[in-house]
């Protein structure tokens, strides 16, 4: 399904060489190589796509990346393309996307449809006339004047042989050649009813009288209409398109037929690659571009976000409710461990009709639920899908081992691109996709469990680290990246180290050894055709979380582990449900202006000269004082970092530092208000230190 990511690959594979290995680049570099990417990227598609394999394997990557970079910098701008980006894809969102209205908007793609017809580029010839192309057939005409050519075809490195039509005035009738619509997955349809096909074929003429032209033609035979009638001026091949609607009835008699215009003159035709394919609508496109929607929708509704991108993603919210998630609902199935998995429509859009996905399609929808599932208060039915939908791919993964950097066996997730899941999952159909998941797709596969764990559904931290020794294995325990996700095999572009830097939240190594790989290659990431990088770079700037605080400790009158009082008592400093921003408690610190400073401190354990960001919420719930989040060294007796908040609603407070240099320092983080000596209560929750460098 990913077309436009491996065409685009074929020259990121040269990177390597021409970029040369180099030191470490800062983070402002980075920041630097995104921005001009992002903005040639603008400039090259300033529109978005309304083809929904563009959306899907260009569009969302470079939706997440920004968001992404908002995260990592907190820099409105990247919110502002975003949702530009995003307002002009939902514009082009339609309900007849070529299959009829059905009540739901979105985008429609030809390109992965089966071929409507058999033989397309004439390739091979019938068995009992080598004259006639297989599967096609002669309607009023000769072996001299319709047949297979092997010398007048495409020069495209790939012909090698093409349909060739001509005129005999004297016989006084059409010379056609044809072949019939059919569906070879699907006994019970020839095509896809009243929808929309596309046609796309070359074609030329040659030794043509005036007022003759090519013609291709669809016809019904059986209620006698013409479909689609298209024609051929050029005396040199040329690519022409053309789409028509098929019956409603998916058994009519439905032909493509060659010929000339003209029968009472002479010309001769020639028709190349004539591919014929329905217009379908694909959940993985719809998963892929609305999940980036859903992580929107997510900061906003967790306060993560100013204000005015509310209305946006209440409308974004909209949108997923009402067009995507019922859309596909007819296509649920439950699986053979009981949970449910998304089908392939029972339509001409694959090969595997009424079967399951392929893990990363019905995935990429999951993550669009795994994303609102991290809202608190969401809709259950979110939590229900995105769990069900990660245990259906939970139950396909098998347990493989390899050796780490300390010579110890470690175990990992080893996997399938297809699993059979359902009783409706069969390989006798000749595609057997049981191989492994190649390291692209498995980028797909990772995010939906990362985005599953931080819904709690799904895995659990050990389970993620099985897929962190995974990607440990692919990055730095074969030669290169390896394209596959089971094994070592050849070598995968950087551009897929995406998402499964993620997981270095479970095993740093995997942060700093892809930080070494795309450092070889910065100087030759330029240009807009190095697109696909923008997500990498998006996760060095975003970093890995090193440390996370709920604050949603369940014994009383306790601080979580490594929480202490500083100056303060239980209570002046302590957990409570009013004082919760998610989850069930948050951190209160009130003044007591006798008491002098009212702390909360934990010691941060660092890893020296590391740069790390530290992000949480925070509010003045009541009093003068402000609140303050500061990073403190003990050892130097000075601060190294601190942040104020003054405002009195839930609101991001986000501080960046560098660790000393050398280890043995004292640091502490400390939660307190800016002035002691008077009544203030201020509020922290959801506390996370990312790792930046």
């Amino acid at each position: 399904m990913k077309k436009i990511v491996r065409n685009a690959s074929l020259s990121i594979l040269l990177l390597a060489a021409a970029g040369g290995a180099s030191a470490e680049h800062s983070q402002s570099e980075w920041v630097e190589k995104f921005n001009l990417i992002s903005e040639q990227y603008q400039a090259q598609y300033p529109d978005s796509f309304s083809r929904s394999s563009n959306l899907a394997w260009a569009e969302a990557y470079y939706l997440d990346a920004l968001l992404e970079m908002y995260v990592g910098t907190k820099d409105p701008k990247y919110l502002d393309t975003f949702t530009l980006r995003v307002d002009k894809a939902l514009a082009l969102a339609k309900d007849n996307t070529g299959m009829g209205n059905d009540g739901y908007k979105g985008w429609g793609e030809w390109v992965y449809s089966i071929d409507a017809i058999q033989n397309f580029g004439a390739e091979n010839a019938d068995e009992q006339d080598e004259t006639l192309p297989a599967n096609w057939y002669r309607w009023q005409s000769t072996p001299e004047t319709a047949f297979r050519n092997a010398v007048d075809k495409v020069e495209d490195g790939k012909s090698s042989a093409a349909f060739t039509v001509k005129t005999a005035p004297e016989t006084n009738r059409w010379h056609v050649l044809q072949t019939p619509l059919r569906n070879a997955h699907k006994a019970t349809e020839h095509y896809d009813p009243n929808s929309k096909y596309q046609i796309n074929f070359h074609a030329k003429i040659e030794n043509c009288e005036a007022g003759v032209r090519g013609l291709l033609q669809v016809y019904d035979f059986t209620d006698k209409k013409v479909l689609l009638n298209t024609y051929v001026d050029s005396k040199t091949y040329t690519n022409h398109t053309a789409e028509f609607i098929t019956p409603s009835n998916p058994l009519n008699n439905v032909h493509v037929r060659l010929y000339a215009s003209n029968y009472r003159k002479n010309c001769t035709v020639h028709f190349d690659n004539i591919k014929v394919k329905s217009w379908r609508e694909y959940l993985v496109h719809d998963g892929m571009i609305t999940a980036p929607m859903a992580k929107f929708i997510k900061l906003a509704r967790t306060g993560r976000l100013e204000t005015r991108f509310t209305p946006l993603a209440n409308r974004y919210y909209d949108f997923l409710v009402n067009n995507t998630f019922p859309k596909w609902e007819k296509d649920l199935y439950s699986t053979l461990s009981g949970n449910l998995v998304y089908l392939f429509a029972d339509d001409s859009s694959s090969r595997k009709p009424g079967q399951s996905l392929p893990h990363n399609q019905y995935l990429a929808l999951q993550r669009t639920y795994a994303e609102l599932a991290q809202i608190e208060g969401s809709d259950p039915q979110h939590r229900y899908m995105a769990q069900e939908l990660i245990n259906a791919f939970k139950s396909s993964l098998n347990i493989g081992h390899y050796q780490n950097n300390l010579g110890t066996q470690v175990e990992k997730y080893e996997w399938s691109y297809w699993s059979i899941l359902t009783d409706k999952d069969t390989i006798a159909d000749g595609y057997n996709w049981t191989g492994t998941e190649d390291t692209s797709h498995g980028n797909l596969d990772v995010v939906a469990a990362m985005s599953s764990y931080n819904a709690g559904v799904g895995f659990n931290r050990d389970e993620m680290q099985r897929f962190a020794n995974t990607a440990d294995f692919m990055i730095s325990h074969c030669d290169n990246f390896s394209m596959h996700v089971n094994n070592c095999y050849a070598s995968e572009s950087l551009t897929s180290l995406r998402w499964w830097m993620q997981l270095a939240e479970f095993k740093p190594s995997i942060y700093h050894d892809s930080e070494a790989k795309l450092t070889q290659v910065f100087n030759a990431i330029q240009g807009v055709g190095q697109r696909y990088y923008m997500g990498a770079i998006a996760q060095l700037i975003k970093g890995y979380r090193v440390y996370r605080q709920p604050f949603d400790v369940v014994s009383a009158n306790a601080l979580p582990e490594g929480w202490r009082h500083w100056q303060s008592n239980p209570e002046t400093v302590f957990l409570s449900h009013n004082s919760a921003f998610s989850g069930s408690q948050g951190l209160t610190v009130k003044n007591k202006p006798t008491y002098g400073w009212q702390v909360a401190q934990k010691i941060f354990d660092y890893e020296p000269g590391a740069t790390y960001r530290l992000d949480s919420m925070a509010r003045v719930f009541s009093g003068d004082a402000n609140g303050r989040v500061m990073v403190y060294d003990a050892t130097s007796k000075k601060s190294i970092v601190q942040k104020i908040t003054t405002s009195r609603d839930w609101s991001p407070i986000t501080l960046q530092f560098k660790a000393p240099s050398t280890s043995g320092h004292v640091l502490q983080i400390y939660l307190y208000s800016t002035k002691w000596q008077v009544d203030s209560e201020i509020h922290f929750d959801d506390l996370e230190i990312y790792r930046i460098d």
